[in-house]
């Protein structure tokens, strides 16, 4: 698979989460994925739900994925699946909590979390000081599910890829 502006380079190692190893109006052998690093929804050949796998260099991803091909199921499950990443890859997440700053005078970033208003976004900030070391941390200090609430943004996001400004875009793909 060729990398595009689209399609990312598979290049190298990376693990993905089986997400539906039998979907609809797909060859059969091929399963719907999610990519824990970028959270790439892709097509893979191979797996079984739930499982989760390390591909080299691109080896069966066969292509993208949208999120309206997920069955409901699936994209009803997609949130959770995301928190579990996050919590298995806590260095990649929480530089969102540590390092989020102002989007413009009124809009802090943990605004963009659904549930989080301006005086909520203030304490948190305040509350952050030199950064927390690990999502507990920060869910007991906001008084949130920190991982949830991220997971539940980025949920909104791969549904709505146009959504602006993408914690996705910002912090998950730029790394």
């Amino acid at each position: 698979m060729q990398p595009s502006e689209s399609t990312p380079d598979f290049s190298g190692t990376w693990t993905i989460r089986i997400l539906d190893s039998e979907p609809q109006s797909v060859s059969p052998g091929v399963s719907h994925a999610i990519t824990e690093r970028g959270l790439y929804l892709i097509r893979y050949r191979g797996g079984q739900n739930g499982e989760r796998i390390v591909v080299n260099d691109g080896d069966g991803i066969v292509g993208m994925l949208r999120y309206r091909d997920l069955s409901g199921s699936v994209q009803s499950d997609l949130s959770s699946v995301i928190n579990e990443i996050i919590l298995a890859n806590p260095d990649v997440f929480l530089v969102f909590y540590n390092r989020g700053g102002p989007i413009n005078r009124k809009m802090h970033t943990f605004q963009l979390l659904p549930g989080i208003g301006p005086s909520t976004a203030q304490e948190m900030v305040r509350k952050r000081g030199s950064g927390w070391k690990d999502f507990s941390s920060v869910s007991e200090d906001c008084g949130i599910d920190a991982a949830a609430y991220l997971a539940n943004r980025l949920d909104e996001e791969l549904r709505d890829p146009g959504m602006l400004p993408s914690i996705v875009s910002m912090l998950v793909r730029a790394r």
